[in-house]
């Protein structure tokens, strides 16, 4: 029952992509637990989730991929925002830290919460959403955050704020203190729109006055993209540069790798929680290297991220919430890294010709040549003419069915309201 109802709220005919669960078993020879992993569609969800009822350490996603393979940039549906609450952590009782949560949703300064869970040794909480693509990952993650930063005070974990994490399964056990994971609270009839969220809880417009929404194309698959960056989205875009940086450089990044790994590190960070998948997404970038740096050198840029990006959740969710205002950008550097454009292309070497493949990382030169070839199209329409043009054609169009007519020079050049010489030299043009 705890399991079906958990499941219910979750997923139901809308659901796309699969659901990861995963199960801890005894330790090996080595002391370490193995991992037995299943990945399954909605229809085989309960079925399977049945086996493990009172089986010690089961975890699932919340969110589904598109591939059997849970990470971030596999996403396929976000189902629900959520956070894990530590209450051993703080010291706090699950009651104490149940009504704590409930206080902060009657002074508005978070959600209601859809569904809360006992895991054992803590509380988990969701929040149903309408569900939404990869594309959404900005939102759901600035609004992940702003919860995490909410409730950081009750033991909220950071590294249980991406996209890709697994929780743990009511109607199984904690093995760590034998305690029962159950449900607590569910709410059927509530489901939330990120984009309301947004606006009530991250000092959002309406999206009815945001910026203008175009669509462009991407390998053949139609995305949303906004004409301007925020925090979040740039520091994704520019992980994206770097890639395609490294993919014109055949990845020969000899004298640069430092520099490419250390912000590759923190942009995806920013979205990738999970110390060990991060690892493994940089590992495979360096190893991409014409020449890879030491595994060592790796690890030693890897320690450095947390505290960073702590920092820009702190900076960012401070600003959201009114709590500091925007510094001078000498101040910023001590919020996480923030690189300017000029430095990134003079301590990358990004040539002119490389700019052009980027989207965020490019200088002023490029900058001017993108807004005045976006000028440029947006004066011509579906037939690529502009006014002007299009004018023209219409006029001489009319002026070839008078022509036919027989109509004089003078008096075709009364109906067109154009001067006979004007008339004379469209004629030479047809």
């Amino acid at each position: 029952m705890q399991m079906t109802e958990f499941c219910d709220h979750l997923y139901n005919d809308s659901t796309d992509g699969y659901i990861q669960i995963l199960k801890l078993n005894d330790e090996n020879n080595n002391g370490d637990k193995t991992i037995k992993i299943y990945n399954t569609k909605n229809e085989g969800l309960r079925e399977i989730v049945e086996v493990f009822n009172d089986e010690d350490d089961v975890f699932l996603s919340p969110n589904t991929m598109y591939l059997p393979k849970r990470r971030v940039e596999n996403i396929r549906q976000f189902r629900a925002l959520f956070q894990d609450i530590d209450c051993n952590k703080v010291g706090f009782e699950k009651a104490e830290t149940a009504y704590i949560v409930w206080q902060l949703y009657y002074d508005g300064k978070i959600p209601k919460p859809t569904m809360v869970t006992d895991s054992g040794r803590g509380v988990h909480l969701y929040w149903r959403i309408q569900n939404a693509p990869y594309g959404a990952l900005n939102t759901w993650q600035e609004l992940q955050d702003y919860i995490y930063y909410q409730l950081k005070h009750l033991g909220a974990d950071r590294k249980s704020t991406d996209g890709a994490r697994v929780l743990r399964l009511p109607g199984t056990i904690n093995s760590k203190n034998e305690e029962d994971c159950k449900v607590l609270y569910i709410d059927n009839e509530l489901e939330y729109s990120m984009y309301d969220l947004r606006e009530q809880y991250l000092n959002y417009k309406p999206k009815s006055h945001q910026l203008e929404i175009v669509e462009t194309k991407k390998n053949d698959t139609k995305v949303v993209s906004n004409k301007f960056f925020n925090s979040y989205s740039l520091h994704m875009e520019r992980s994206n540069d770097l890639q395609t940086l490294c993919k014109l450089r055949k990845y020969d990044m000899t004298g640069f790798r430092n520099m490419v790994i250390h912000c590759y590190v923190y942009w995806k960070g920013i979205y990738v929680r999970d110390s060990y998948e991060l690892e493994n997404i940089v590992m495979e970038l360096n190893n991409a290297f014409t020449e890879p740096l030491k595994e060592t050198e790796i690890r030693a840029i890897l320690r450095s991220v947390p505290k960073a990006i702590d920092k820009f959740i702190a900076y960012e969710q401070g600003l959201r919430c009114g709590e500091r205002k925007r510094v001078s950008k000498g101040m910023r550097d001590k919020e996480g890294y923030w690189y300017k454009n000029d430095t990134l292309i003079e301590r990358l070497d990004i040539s002119t010709s490389e700019q052009k493949h980027m989207k965020t990382i490019i200088g002023v030169d490029e900058k001017y040549d993108r807004n005045n070839e976006r000028r440029r199209k947006s004066r011509r329409n579906e037939e690529g003419l502009t006014k002007r043009e299009k004018e023209k054609l219409d006029t001489i169009n009319e002026l070839r069915e008078l022509v036919n007519k027989g109509l004089k020079n003078k008096d075709i050049a009364e109906k067109l309201s154009i001067s006979v010489r004007q008339v004379q030299r469209l004629k030479q043009e047809i």
